[in-house]
């Protein structure tokens, strides 16, 4: 019995340090700790249905540990980044606006000859109403940057 007593508190003790870590862990290394986590304990329940004559029950967590590793366990998204469009938000180049300044007006909702003042302001009202966090298109939000850009050269 104090062998169970003992083996709580260290397990206790284990969580309490893992939890502290995760609390202060950057995104990306949080990320790697659970999916290595993951495997570790697929690899872990593999060996014991293996040891204890439960051969056949072993290979959906030793293979999904396999099929992590080896890297079949991309998302779709990653797998676009690795091989297609890359990373948008990574700071690269902007593409070029491709309105006309009559168009880029006219989705802003704004008179020829507007000021720079009226058009940030445009864009920022729009744009908070139209953003994909707030329940609106990608679409949407990708015009109304491409009129700020179109009408301010940037």
């Amino acid at each position: 019995m104090a062998g169970f007593l003992l083996g709580g508190i260290l397990l206790a003790g284990a969580l309490l340090v893992l939890l502290n870590w995760w609390s202060k862990a950057e995104v990306a290394s949080a990320k790697t700790g659970l999916v290595w986590g993951i495997i570790g304990v697929c690899v872990l329940l593999g060996v014991l249905l293996l040891a204890s004559g439960r051969g056949f029950a072993a290979i959906a967590p030793i293979g999904y540990a396999g099929w992590r590793m080896l890297g079949f366990g991309q998302t779709l998204a990653s797998l676009y980044k690795r091989f297609g469009g890359g990373d948008k938000a990574a700071g690269g180049p902007k593409p070029p606006a491709t309105l006309s300044r009559d168009d880029a007006l006219e989705v802003l909702g704004l008179q020829s000859g507007a000021s720079d003042q009226e058009i940030k302001e445009a864009h920022k009202r729009l744009i908070a109403q139209c953003h994909p966090d707030k329940g609106g298109s990608d679409w949407m939000a990708a015009r109304v940057n491409d009129a700020r850009r179109a009408l301010l050269n940037k």
